[in-house]
């Protein structure tokens, strides 16, 4: 039997026993917390301390950048004084440049207008052309019209013959020929023109055809390209004169020669130079019976070559368009020994060079002198003989002897059927040039223009000619002096001009 008593007093003994544990559990705790409040003040203080000492560095910190700020604020300040004194020498810089670069825009404006001077010169050149072509080719098929209607009347003859005839009368009116040196009718025929007016641009001479020429071409006869041209100029008609002599009869023959075309121009120049003779005869042609042409040009002179290129762009003519030989002229195939140098002289002789006596003493001097494996060496590897010549007496004008491909008149004629005007100025080779091919002559040139040199040349060809039958239109020796109805001129090249009555 249970005994109340003692169950009382056993659960009073175990909640005794409980509280006790409670008791020390909560002393333990509270000595737990009271650890973690004296640690967690611990720790406060410490991140306190840090704290502080954050603060502190960024306080330094802060003033060290104010610090830099301020001194920032002064360089800032002395880079705009800076800035402004830069300014100040910039503008001062700028000003002058605009000065240089208006200066310049003036003058750049200026050579733009001299080159558009040139390009419109060069531009109506081509219109000229243009024109020539269209004309001949109206004049074609009217003739082939007529053809075609196979009509046997008179007047259709007639019509036919006027579109088959020469667009102009011949030089003296008709096939009659003109009493040699008739001076007078050929000045009228000048008169006749309208000389040429306007800008000629920067460096270019200019003559009453409107014919430019690059003063470059000329430097050597005294002539200042960078004072020449710039300038509006009125031309006059050239009288006969001691000043002009011999263009005077090369400007003459230019227009008879196109006066007297039919259809289709065919223009030759020997010894071309730098296309003096060539671009005369093409303008003087548009300027008085247009029709489209070929201009023949034979050069061997490199310089030379280049500047006929020049020459001919200058003038409005493509030289694609046309046949630009670089070879010399001779009386056969076989190679020539020519000076090559001294551009735009026309001193370049290689006659004497290739007379078998001179050749035969120059083997001679160069074996005595010892140089023949110098000169052997030059032939093989530079088609040259070797050393330096004077190709312009008394004149600074350095050449060298070439070995030069030769090409004959028979070789320029035999392409055409017709060739109107045939120009020489080959320095004494034309003895040897024409004789050989005067049949050939007769049967294709109209009209031939021979700048001969020595008495004895000019008196065999002009004879030659005579008796082969040709008009002698202009005789006039060189190196002397002619006293004319129209003016004294004197000859250097003497003036040998005959036209052919069968053509």
């Amino acid at each position: 039997m249970i005994n109340p008593s003692r169950s009382l007093a056993d659960l009073a003994a175990k909640l005794n026993r409980l509280l006790d544990s409670v008791e020390n559990q909560t002393s333990v705790f509270r000595e737990c917390l009271t650890n973690f409040a004296t640690d967690s003040n611990l720790r406060a203080d410490r991140i306190a301390e840090r704290l502080d000492k954050q603060a502190t560095d960024g306080n330094l910190r802060l003033d060290r950048i104010a610090d830099e700020l301020g001194r920032l604020g002064q360089q800032l300040e002395r880079l705009y004084e800076s800035g402004e004194n830069r300014s100040r020498d910039a503008n001062a810089r700028l000003d002058r440049l605009i000065g240089s670069v208006e200066r310049q825009i003036g003058q750049d404006l200026i050579s733009l207008i001299d080159l558009g001077n040139k390009r419109a010169h060069e531009i109506n050149l081509r219109f000229d052309g243009l024109s020539a072509a269209m004309n001949a080719q109206a004049r074609a098929g009217r003739v082939l019209l007529e053809r075609l209607t196979g009509s046997n009347s008179e007047t259709e003859k007639g019509n036919v013959a006027a579109a088959t005839a020469p667009a102009r009368k011949q030089t003296n009116g008709g096939r009659e020929p003109l009493a040699t040196n008739d001076l007078a009718f050929h000045q009228r025929a000048l008169n006749r023109l309208s000389p040429w007016k306007g800008e000629v641009p920067s460096g270019f001479l200019v003559d009453f055809l409107g014919i430019l020429t690059d003063a470059n071409f000329r430097a050597q006869y005294g002539i200042d390209p960078s004072k020449t041209g710039g300038a509006y100029l009125e031309t006059k008609i050239p009288p006969l004169d001691g000043a002009n002599g011999e263009w005077w009869f090369e400007t003459v023959d230019w227009l008879a020669a196109a006066q007297d075309a039919r259809d289709y121009f065919v223009m030759v120049t020997l010894g071309a130079c730098y296309g003096a003779q060539a671009v005369g005869a093409y303008r003087a042609l548009q300027l008085i019976n247009p029709m489209p042409c070929k201009l023949v040009a034979v050069e061997p002179e490199a310089e030379n070559f280049e500047w006929l290129k020049r020459h001919l762009r200058d003038n409005g003519i493509d030289p694609s368009e046309h046949w630009l030989i670089p070879m010399a002229i001779s009386d056969s195939n076989s190679p020539v020994l020519f000076p090559i140098g001294a551009a735009g002289s026309g001193a370049n002789n290689s006659f004497a060079t290739n007379d078998p006596g001179e050749r035969r003493g120059f083997i001679d001097r160069v074996i005595a002198a010892g140089k023949a494996p110098e000169v052997l060496s030059d032939i093989v590897l530079n088609n040259s003989i070797g050393g330096k010549t004077n190709a312009l007496l008394g004149q600074n004008s350095p050449g060298q002897m070439k070995i030069v491909s030769a090409i004959t008149i028979k070789d320029v004629l035999d392409p055409f059927t017709v060739v109107d005007f045939l120009e020489a100025d080959i320095q004494q080779s034309e003895i040897l040039v024409f004789p050989p091919f005067l049949d050939l002559l007769r049967a294709k040139v109209r009209r031939i223009h021979i700048g001969t040199h020595g008495a004895h040349n000019h008196q065999t060809l002009g004879a030659m000619f005579k008796d082969a039958g040709w008009d002698i239109v202009f005789d006039y020796g060189p190196d002397a002096k002619h006293r004319t109805p129209l003016g004294t001129f004197e000859t250097c090249d003497g003036i040998l001009t005959v036209r052919n009555p069968d053509l």
